[in-house]
């Protein structure tokens, strides 16, 4: 009995593949030559032009048109293809949601791998800049719209959290430095969806290498989303570092009009710092530091720093101490724990979880990025674990934004719904694109 050889079976069926393909094309071609008569387009010739597709490299030849100084292919147009590029957009969009996973070399492998098809490291990055600039076309979208806003959310909670991670960037050829990326998370509690297993629900993640820029799609996404109300809290947490303490928040409560807020210490660096600060010191100290902050004891806490004070042998100790308790006291309001608040500690310090997926393919490796590679990659990595990274490549948007670039934009409003500065821009007025 003769074994069944897959490989062969794969090489008639990427035959079989190429053949209809070729067929399409060439129908497609005739198809549209009557259109393109009518709208006064001259048959020039016809080339012949290879592309990498998710289904095998194809070699097919297609029919030129000109109508004065105007060239078009209007296979090309149909299939999606830009000029001189050797990729098809369906694979450019397979290479971007690979490489928010893997580097560039096992992109490379796992594409040869998994579609018999060859690219370069220098086609990945080509793929994951298509994906930046759809990223800052997609913003401009967002402000060319003049339709109806999204369905808002009604929640008596939102919850916030925000942190950086730092990503190791160059600049001006050799130079290198760190950049943070602003990440910032929004959600409106959990989900049970199984044993010990939830789901933040209406979660939305903005991440930016520019702080104010990813502060403002906050502001933006928070007051487009979200019906505020006389009873909605604001519960935000954060590790209390620069752009993200308390009164960062206070903020954005303040431009939102929200009147209750509550402000956590995040429970997982707040016990980090404490433990690395009390190491030096006898351990009954550090069980006693511990016990006031879960039971919210300021007096106890008071009681376990005079102790470390009294054990202190340096000036550079003592500095040292000093900081951090006044850090610890200004800030000891925020350590309450959420049920003594009357509030539910599910939802409220997940930031870290999240960070993972960045952290997870944007460090660790001794590998650096561009500021712009860096911001869209993180978005990427995003958009793809929400599964939404294909609307990003082939969403409506797209066309729409093109209409609007083909027309100028002619009609209509432009509203700038930051509710912190509202503007109003005139009818036909659109600035550069």
């Amino acid at each position: 009995m003769v074994r069944f050889d897959e490989r062969t079976f794969m090489d008639e069926m990427a035959r079989l593949h190429e053949k209809e393909f070729l067929k399409r094309v060439k129908s497609y071609d005739d198809k549209v030559a009557t259109t393109m008569i009518q709208h006064g387009y001259k048959r020039v010739d016809s080339s012949e032009r290879t592309v990498l597709f998710t289904f095998g490299e194809m070699t097919f030849s297609r029919n030129r048109w000109r109508k004065g100084k105007k060239t078009r292919y209007p296979v090309d147009e149909w299939l999606g293809l830009k000029p001189y590029t050797r990729y098809s957009p369906e694979l450019i969009l397979h290479m971007a949601k690979h490489a928010s996973k893997l580097s560039y070399r096992e992109v490379c492998r796992t594409i040869q791998t998994a579609y018999d098809l060859l690219v370069t490291k220098d086609a990945v990055l080509k793929a994951v800049k298509v994906a930046g600039r759809l990223f800052s076309e997609r913003e401009q979208y967002r402000f060319l719209l003049e339709g109806e806003q999204p369905q808002k959310i009604q929640a008596d909670k939102i919850y916030l959290e925000g942190d950086g991670v730092m990503v190791k960037t160059t600049s001006g050829g050799d130079e290198r430095h760190n950049t943070d990326l602003a990440h910032f998370l929004v959600h409106t509690g959990t989900k049970n969806v199984g044993k010990n297993r939830y789901i933040l629900q209406n979660k939305h993640e903005i991440i930016h290498t520019n702080y104010e820029t990813a502060r403002e799609e906050l502001l933006d996404y928070l007051y487009n989303h979200f019906e505020i109300t006389d009873k909605t809290i604001l519960i935000t947490n954060s590790d209390n570092g620069k752009g993200y303490t308390k009164r960062v928040f206070q903020e954005i409560k303040k431009a939102l009009g929200i009147k209750h807020h509550e402000h956590f210490w995040d429970a997982y660096h707040l016990n980090e710092q404490l433990e690395t600060f009390l190491k030096p010191y006898p351990y009954p100290l550090q069980v006693l530091a511990f016990k006031a902050i879960q039971t919210y004891q300021k007096p106890l806490l008071q009681s376990v720093f005079d102790t470390v004070e009294s054990l202190i042998q340096s000036d550079e100790e003592y500095d040292r101490f000093h900081t951090f308790r006044q850090k610890l006291f200004d800030h000891f309001k925020e350590t309450k724990p959420p049920k003594l608040r009357g509030l539910s500690s599910k939802g409220i310090g997940v930031m870290e979880s999240q960070h993972r997926k960045v952290t997870y393919r944007m460090k660790h490796r001794g590998m650096y990025w561009s500021v712009k590679g860096a911001c869209a990659m993180a978005k990427m990595i995003l958009l793809e674990r929400m599964d939404q990274l294909e609307e990003l490549f082939f969403g409506d948007w797209r066309r729409e934004y093109q209409y609007y670039q083909g027309n100028r934009l002619s009609a209509g409003r432009l509203v700038n719904h930051y509710p912190h500065k509202a503007v109003i821009r005139k009818k036909g007025y659109f600035g550069k694109l």
